[in-house]
C-alpha cells in the first residue's frame, strides 16, 4: 500500500506599499510654500490625541504628491536661558606714576558724604614729582545680583586707532584677585574707510559672582599710552528659566478608592507639570500623582507633593506646580490622603501642562505639505536631528549652522516656522485601531490545517493497521 505524503508550503511574500495620507486618521495642511529648504512645526494638541504612539512613530509629513518627507524632531528642552539686559557700570581709574604695576597698588572702596563711592589708591611709593596716569580701572559689582559673563567697553581712540589687550581680574576684597580674561583683545582700527572694531571682553563659563572688577593694560607698547575708557556694559549670566508650556484641564471622575481621582486626558501629552483646583478653600492634603498608559495597566507612581488652597488677605494662596519628568500618558490618578478629611465635598481638576515637540522637515516637492498622523501598522520614520542637518546646534535657535563637507566655508540654513489649519480626517478613526494581521492568522490557518491532515492520515493509518489478519 503506498501512503500518500501532503507537503505544506506556506510562503508569504508581501511589498511593502509607500506610505500615503490616507494610511493615517488625521491630518493638518501646514501653511509652507516650499520657498525655504527647512520648516519647523510645533505639534498641536491633536497631534496628541490623535496619534497612536506614546514615541510619536506614526507621524508623518507629506508633499502635495503623497510623498513622505525627510523629518527629524528637534532635541526637547523644558527650560530655556534667560538673558538679562546689560547694565551700565561705573569706572574708577587707579592713578599713579607710569611703570607702576597694579599689583602694587593697595586698594580701598569708601562712600562719601554724598553717597557717591569713591577709591582710595596708595602705591607704597614716597610722593615724588613723577607725573600721575591712569593704570588700571575698577568696576564696583557689589550692587549687581547675578555674576557677569562679558564687558562692552568704549573709549575716546586715538587719530591712527588703537589694538590692545586688556587683563581682566576679579575681587571680594580688592586684596586678592582672580583672573578671568588673561589678554582679551582690544581693537579701533580705520583703513580705507572701513573700521574694525572688538571692544567686547568675553571669560569662559561658568561665570564668576565677585564684587570688584580690575581692568588693566597688558604689556602697551613703550611711548605708546593707552585709550581712556570711557564707558562700560556689563552683560550678566543668563539663568536657566522654564519654557512656556500648554496645559490641558481635566474633569475627575471618583476612584475605586476612597480618596482616589481618576483624569483621562484622552491623548498621550508629554506632560510634566501639574497642578491641581481644589473643591473647597482651606483645604491641604498630602497626594500622589501616578499614571498608566492603558486601563488594564497597573499604576505607576510619577511625584508626590501637599496640595493646598488657603484664604489670605481677600486672595487665596494655591500650592505650586508639581514638576516631574516627561511621563507622556494618557490616564492619571491623585492619591489623596484621607486623614484631615482629604479634600472634602466635590472633585478636583487637573490642569496638566507640557513642552510641545518641534518637528523639522525639508520641504521637497510642491505644497500643500500635510502633517498626518495616527496609524497602527506605522514604524519610526524620523532622522536624527544631525542627520538632517549636518553640524546641528540647538544654541542656534532658528538659524541652524551646516557644515558643508566639499568647502570649507559654512553655510546658514533658517527654519522657518509654519502653522496649520484645523484638523482634517484622513483614512478615519480605523486608520489607528488594530489593523487584522493576516500574515499572522495565515500562518496559524496553515498549521491548524496541517495538525487535522497529520491527524487524518493516523487515523487512517490506525485502521489500516487494524483490518490485517492476527498472523500476518
Amino acid at each position: 500500500m503506498r501512503i500518500p505524503v501532503l507537503l505544506l508550503c506556506v510562503c508569504v511574500c508581501a511589498a511593502q506599499a509607500a506610505e500615503q495620507p490616507r494610511a493615517f486618521a488625521y491630518g493638518w495642511t501646514l501653511d509652507a510654500d516650499g520657498g525655504e529648504a527647512l520648516y519647523e512645526v510645533t505639534l498641536p494638541a491633536a497631534v496628541y490625541r490623535g496619534a497612536v504612539h506614546p514615541d510619536l512613530a506614526d507621524v508623518r509629513v507629506f508633499n502635495g504628491a503623497g510623498e513622505v518627507m525627510p523629518y527629524a524632531w528637534r532635541p526637547r528642552r523644558t527650560t530655556g536661558i534667560e538673558t538679562p539686559p546689560a547694565v551700565g557700570l561705573t569706572l574708577f581709574p587707579l592713578k599713579a606714576a607710569a611703570g607702576t604695576p597694579v599689583e602694587g597698588l593697595t586698594l580701598r572702596v569708601r562712600k562719601r558724604a554724598d553717597g557717591a563711592m569713591a577709591v582710595d589708591v596708595a602705591t607704597g611709593a614716597k610722593p615724588g614729582p613723577a607725573a600721575q596716569q591712569v593704570i588700571a580701572y575698577v568696576v564696583d559689582l557689589s550692587t549687581l545680583d547675578r555674576p557677569l559673563r562679558a564687558l562692552e567697553l568704549d573709549w575716546a581712540s586715538p587719530a591712527d586707532g588703537y589694538a590692545g589687550r586688556l587683563r581682566v581680574e576679579a575681587s571680594d576684597d580688592l586684596a586678592v584677585w582672580r583672573t578671568l580674561a588673561p589678554a582679551a583683545p582690544l581693537v579701533s582700527l580705520v583703513a580705507g574707510g572701513q573700521r574694525l572694531e572688538q571692544k567686547r571682553v568675553e571669560w569662559p563659563l561658568p561665570a564668576q559672582k565677585a564684587k570688584y572688577l580690575r581692568l588693566s593694560w597688558v604689556a602697551p607698547e613703550a611711548g605708546r599710552v593707552p585709550p581712556l575708557l570711557t564707558s562700560t556694559r556689563g552683560e550678566p549670566a543668563g539663568r536657566d528659566a522654564a519654557l512656556a508650556r500648554e496645559w490641558l484641564a481635566q474633569e475627575a471622575a471618583i476612584g475605586d478608592r476612597p480618596g482616589e481621582y481618576v483624569f483621562d486626558l484622552g491623548g498621550r501629552f508629554p506632560a510634566d507639570r501639574a497642578r491641581f483646583d481644589l473643591p473647597q478653600p482651606n483645604t491641604v492634603a498630602q497626594v500622589e500623582l501616578l499614571a498608566r498608559d492603558r486601563a488594564d495597566q497597573p499604576w505607576r507612581s510619577v511625584t508626590r507633593g501637599v496640595a493646598y488652597r488657603l484664604r489670605q488677605g481677600g486672595g487665596e494662596i494655591v500650592s505650586p506646580d508639581l514638576s516631574f519628568g516627561t511621563t507622556p500618558e494618557r490616564y492619571w490618578l491623585l492619591r489623596v490622603d484621607t486623614r484631615g478629611g482629604g479634600l472634602g465635598e466635590g472633585l478636583p481638576r487637573l490642569h496638566a501642562g507640557w513642552v510641545p515637540q518641534r518637528l523639522v522637515f525639508a520641504a521637497r516637492g510642491a505644497p500643500p505639505f500635510q502633517l498626518a498622523y495616527g496609524n497602527r501598522e506605522a514604524r519610526a520614520g524620523a532622522f536624527a536631528i544631525e542627520t538632517l542637518i549636518p553640524g546641528y546646534e540647538e544654541a542656534a535657535a532658528q538659524t541652524i549652522r551646516a557644515a558643508v563637507t566639499r568647502t570649507p566655508v559654512e553655510q546658514a540654513f533658517k527654519v522657518q516656522a509654519v502653522l496649520g489649519g484645523a484638523q482634517q480626517p484622513l483614512g478615519g478613526e480605523a486608520r489607528r485601531e488594530a489593523a487584522i494581521d493576516w500574515k499572522r492568522w495565515s500562518l496559524w490557518g496553515a498549521l491548524v490545517l496541517g495538525v487535522i491532515v497529520l491527524g487524518a492520515m493516523a487515523w487512517r493509518l490506525s485502521r489500516q493497521l487494524g483490518k490485517e489478519p492476527p498472523n500476518a
